[in-house]
């Protein structure tokens, strides 16, 4: 072999082993044969989504050694670097139009939800939404009750169990009508900063246009965008943490920290810390390093401590005295305090993973979901470009933060559930495109891997248009797959909706609302065909039932 080839030979074969060790991977964690519907959310997304999305990327490695596509890919390339806003300003167009019509502007998992009904009652000059207290248990289906959305059963308040921060940068969105636009945004902004870090750590132009063409080019990127989900908040504001701390004057450090604090306060605080860490220790470790610390202490300290305690202070109040507290009914300031942080010991130690719990066969299916929702070998290509790079102390740092992340969700039992890609290593994504743009502007047609940017931008290209069309594809299928477990809302007219809670298709994720109800619709949890008629005669009685089927009741009130 040509010593010419050996690495877009090297990369490709790669790419097909990963490919096969995916399927095996898929089947073996999902239990195969197991049927589908059988699955949990985790295991059903691999074997539904995954084996044909490994299939594809294995086809696409085979199919980017034609010479005509390199050379056209290459093009792109120079393009995209040439022009980065308008690249991101495409992308942000591109990205509303999917969450509109392939998310279909749902949010699908209860995490979604709780951000983007947290963000109306902002939007509503409010810190807490309202619902009837009676209506509370039909509402806030219990599984989800004091876990995604705390409410009173006494008052009626409620509110998103997460940390307040992405409802608030959706607030703005929501009141201009269209939430659907905040992810895009933010999206759009990461590319940018993404683009302007891998130039100013390699020194190269040429790197904008890599950095961002394989982000696009990644349908984990692009679909945690069309979603609801806080990830892609989480990316951006790492990204900025991490450009700020490419320098570090005292104001850079200052905002960094205040970068930080929002990045905090998101949903909840471990996305940022695994990210922070490395940053923080190597400060730790330079001369000066008390004011450094000091200055990145101040910037995290007032959203921290203000909006981001104070919001559990809030939950607290919703949810009354926990029977787990220390000092239950306790009204003196002293003992509440103590009841708060035991409070936060039990939630911190109910997460941490226990003997019993299977997560590393987790977290190597997730790594399965980040190669397979990648341009393919983006991981490879990352590591050489990290290993190339080393000696440089802030990329250094950069692969430290990904595997901070990696390392830190071992010890974290859960599993991500809904998401597409691997949603909890998202934050640190950003550090991928970055540090596999770094090992492209050194694979030039002069040194010892003449070929390898051609292959590569052709991989790029073509999990642009075919990759990301399968994923849309898979993505639209199972949104319309899950709203048709709702009984279909009648065209007008006030209604209440009935939805039959069934533990395998997760139809009580269904029962979404406004936080005060002003809606036409109301969806409301079934609790059986004659407790929903006693429930409707008694509080609507001149309401009749217009639909019913396994799924639900329709009852029209006006």
């Amino acid at each position: 072999m040509p010593s010419s080839e050996r690495c877009t030979n090297g990369l490709m074969a790669l790419c097909l082993l990963a490919a096969a060790l995916s399927v095996i991977v898929i089947l073996d964690y999902s239990g195969y044969p197991h049927p589908l519907y059988e699955l949990w959310i985790l295991e059903y997304h691999l074997r539904n989504q995954d084996l044909a999305g490994a299939l594809l990327l294995a086809a696409l490695a085979l199919a980017a050694r034609f010479p005509p596509a390199q050379r056209k890919a290459l093009a792109l390339v120079d393009a995209v670097g040439r022009h980065p806003w308008r690249t991101a300003a495409a992308a942000f167009v591109a990205l509303c139009l999917g969450t509109l019509y392939v998310e279909l502007g749902h949010p699908i998992a209860q995490d979604e939800y709780a951000a983007l009904l947290q963000s109306r009652i902002f939007a509503a000059g409010s810190l807490t939404g309202q619902f009837p207290p009676d209506l509370i248990a039909r509402l806030i289906p219990y599984q989800y009750w004091n876990n995604f959305i705390y409410g009173s059963v006494q008052t009626g308040e409620i509110a998103s169990a997460y940390w307040p921060g992405f409802a608030l940068l959706l607030t703005p969105f929501t009141l201009l009508n269209v939430p659907w636009a905040c992810n895009a945004l933010l999206a759009s902004l990461a590319l940018l900063l993404m683009a302007r870090i891998a130039v100013r750590l390699s020194g190269e132009p040429r790197a904008a246009g890599w950095a961002m063409l394989l982000a696009i080019a990644s349908p984990g990127f692009t679909g945690m965008a069309i979603s609801y989900f806080s990830m892609t908040a989480h990316l951006l504001l790492n990204l900025a943490f991490v450009w700020l701390l490419l320098e570090r004057s005292p104001g850079r450090l200052l905002l960094a920290g205040g970068v930080g604090s929002l990045a905090l306060i998101l949903h909840n605080p471990v996305p940022h810390t695994l990210f922070a860490l490395p940053w923080i220790a190597w400060l730790a470790l330079q001369p000066g390093a008390a004011r450094s610390l000091l200055l990145l202490a101040a910037g995290y300290a007032p959203l921290t401590l203000g909006v981001g305690f104070g919001w559990g202070l809030l939950l607290r109040h919703l949810e009354g005295a926990a029977e787990y507290s220390l000092l239950p009914h306790s009204s003196d300031a002293l003992e509440r305090g103590v009841n708060f942080l035991w409070d936060w010991h039990i939630k911190v130690r109910s997460a941490l993973a226990g003997p019993a719990d299977d997560v590393l066969a987790t977290r190597t299916a997730e790594l399965v979901r980040l190669w397979n929702w990648a341009v393919p070998g983006l991981l490879a290509l990352a590591a050489a470009g990290w290993w190339l790079a080393r000696r440089d102390r802030r990329v250094f740092l950069l692969g430290l933060s990904l595997l901070a992340t990696l390392a830190g969700y071992l010890v974290i039992r859960f599993s991500q559930g809904h998401g597409w890609g691997a949603r909890y290593v998202h934050p640190a994504w950003g550090v991928l495109p970055i540090l596999a743009a770094l090992a492209m502007v050194r694979a030039r047609p002069e040194g010892p891997c003449p070929r390898l940017g051609g292959y590569v931008a052709a991989l790029a290209v073509l999990s642009l248009v075919l990759a990301t069309a399968l994923r849309a594809v898979q993505i639209r299928d199972y949104v319309e797959s899950h709203l048709a477990h709702r009984p279909p809302a009648l065209a007008e007219g006030r209604q209440v909706v009935f939805i039959a809670a069934q533990r395998g298709n997760y139809s009580a994720s269904l029962v979404q609302n406004d936080p005060f109800l002003r809606n036409q619709v109301w969806y409301l949890l079934s609790f059986g065909a004659e407790s929903n008629e006693l429930f409707m005669r008694a509080r609507f009685p001149g309401a009749r039932r217009e639909f019913a089927d396994p799924r639900g009741e329709v009852w029209r009130v006006d």
